[in-house]
């Protein structure tokens, strides 16, 4: 079984026509891929009955603040944007373990404190089905 570290992740969005491109100076990732429930549960029951439901994801990425960011990346994370964005998240970029999915840039928000970077996080919602490579859940 490999272990991964967070260190050799990485991140590449692409919005419309344009190139994939990396996100400079990526802190931090995650992505949370859940599954709503049906209940079937029916008068006599005496335990609650469900269903699988729809599936989604949504997630976050916090980044250090960088404002000579490539173009194609700040544009695509402003939530002003009506374009959905085409994410890649890596866990170790080396071994081509991969999420990759549509988004939709829901907030960015700009963290700064008196004693370190200034940092910002994304919050995204996923449309439609995630693809996952060499993802073991």
């Amino acid at each position: 079984m490999a272990n991964y570290q967070g260190n050799n992740g990485s991140v590449k969005i692409k919005s419309g026509s344009d190139s994939l491109t990396a996100v400079a100076d990526v802190r931090s990732w995650s992505v949370t891929v859940n599954r709503e429930t049906v209940e079937t549960t029916a008068m006599g029951d005496d335990f609650r009955k469900y269903l699988k439901g729809l599936g989604m994801f949504n997630g976050t990425m916090d980044i250090v603040y960088n404002d000579s960011e490539n173009a194609v990346v700040a544009t695509s994370m402003n939530p002003d944007t009506d374009a959905t964005v085409t994410v890649e998240f890596y866990s170790d970029a080396a071994d081509g373990t991969k999420f990759v999915g549509e988004v939709i840039v829901t907030a960015f928000t700009v963290n700064a404190s008196f004693d370190g970077l200034t940092t910002a996080s994304v919050t995204f919602q996923g449309t439609g089905s995630p693809n996952v490579t060499n993802w073991v859940y």
